[in-house]
């Protein structure tokens, strides 16, 4: 699996009581290995709500975190990568929960 395969990877659902978040471990990017998950609750927010949406951000933002890893300092190019890890795992999984709120929204004025 490419490294870019494992970032198309990620997914994210915010519908239900949790939802995962997907990435190749950045240790093991160059060949198919283990996967790191990390579960973002969120049967607790109003997620039509500014408020539950910032706590949402935060949490996919800490998730993206712990499946991306981090850095040695002295590693530039590790440090990059693990840079553009959690920016395109953030964005992926943010890009979806706004999907699914959309979805939600038009299910509920019909």
């Amino acid at each position: 699996m490419s490294l870019r395969s494992a970032f198309a990877a990620a997914l994210v659902s915010v519908i239900g009581a949790a939802s995962a978040l997907t990435l190749a471990n950045p240790a093991t990017a160059a060949m198919p290995g283990p996967v790191a998950v990390a579960a973002v609750p969120t049967a607790d927010l109003d997620l039509t709500s500014a408020h539950g949406q910032d706590v949402l951000k935060a949490r996919l933002q800490r998730a993206a975190a712990d499946v991306c890893g981090e850095a040695s300092a002295v590693d530039p190019a590790g440090r990059r990568w693990v840079k553009q890890c959690r920016a395109d795992a953030f964005g992926k999984a943010w890009d979806r929960a706004q999907a699914s709120l959309t979805a939600t929204a038009r299910v509920a004025a019909r």
